[in-house]
């Protein structure tokens, strides 16, 4: 009878750095392993460039060790976690496969190389079992930017199910949406604030091959609950789930675990309520005024800047180009 484990038939790694390992099938094109190391220790990892993984923050979870780290045969960056004790050897399993499957649907290797970590953390979040943080002013302001592009940007343009199934940006990823053919950056600005935005990493403009890049940005104002089409994290969290319960039920379970990474959670109280003022649209080309991984190959690392959107002005998009871009017909 064939085991359910799939570490069983795997041989044992000899003593060092280098561990014989098993692809995993499952999570092509980006490259997973199943070994177990000369200790007899489980181990999962992901094969990666080194570059994929700037910025990369791994969690200290008890009875597993959470690695990142360059092998020395082939510089190649390898992102691992391996079971301590072999006794939670089933919870291991499906920690693992929870791993392989959100991996295996990332767009891009940087994005597989956060999916990868973000799951590490979730899991570290289950298991911890305390009460998450509340969301800063500033997350639910970009959360609030991104549910709003959600419902009011992708959704008129390719569908509900699309624009769900494209939400990146709780997963960490270096853009928030990754459609078909195009990429969508979201900065959510208050509309008394300095005129820039903040770009947290070196991915977050960086070029797609075979997509568009568009930087979005949109302005909000504070309000007050009494002002009409005011807005609040749990407001327009319930607009989404209402339009998902009615036009694309089948997307709910990807939705509610996508807010779930964003950290938003129904019993806290969020203070930030606020009017959306406008959207500009810029689209990233050649000129556009970014740090990408590519402009200083041998450093710096883990790059943030601010972009003065007066120096945008060239790149600014028009309503019909932009609209044209969402369609697919730019």
């Amino acid at each position: 009878m064939k085991s359910d484990d799939p570490w069983s038939d795997i041989p044992i790694s000899s003593a060092g750095s280098k561990l014989n390992g098993r692809l995993v099938s499952e999570s092509r094109p980006w490259e997973i392993f199943r070994a177990i190391d000369y200790l007899g220790r489980r181990i999962l990892f992901l094969v990666h460039a080194p570059s994929s993984a700037s910025g990369i923050v791994l969690p200290k979870m008890a009875g597993l060790d959470v690695e990142a780290r360059v092998r020395t045969e082939d510089d190649k960056a390898i992102m691992s976690v391996t079971l301590e004790n072999a006794d939670d050897g089933d919870i291991f399993t499906r920690f693992t496969d929870d791993i392989i499957q959100t991996v295996a649907s990332a767009g891009d290797e940087v994005t597989a190389v956060q999916s990868f970590v973000g799951r590490t953390w979730k899991w570290h979040a289950l298991l911890k079992g305390g009460r998450r943080a509340t969301l800063s002013r500033e997350a639910q302001l970009g959360l609030i930017g991104e549910l709003w592009t959600i419902l009011n940007v992708i959704t008129p343009a390719r569908g509900l199910d699309t624009a769900v199934e494209g939400w990146r940006g709780a997963q960490l990823a270096p853009k928030d949406f990754e459609l078909s053919d195009l990429c969508i950056e979201c900065k959510s600005r208050g509309a008394a604030s300095r005129n820039n935005v903040r770009i947290t990493s070196e991915h977050q403009l960086a070029d797609v091959p075979g997509h568009q890049v568009i930087l979005l940005v949109h302005t909000f104002a504070s309000a007050s609950k009494d002002d009409v089409g005011s807005l609040d994290l749990h407001g327009i969290v319930e607009q989404a789930r209402s339009a998902i319960k009615s036009d694309a039920p089948h997307a709910s379970r990807a939705f509610e675990a996508s807010l779930d990474e964003a950290g938003y959670d129904d019993t806290h109280e969020y203070e930030v309520i606020v009017l959306h003022r406008a959207f500009d649209a810029y689209h990233v080309e050649e000129r556009f005024p970014r740090i990408t991984p590519g402009s200083y190959p041998d450093g710096p690392l883990e790059v943030a800047y601010d972009l003065p959107l007066a120096d945008l002005a060239p790149f600014h998009m028009g309503e019909h180009d932009f609209q044209r871009q969402l369609v697919g017909e730019g």
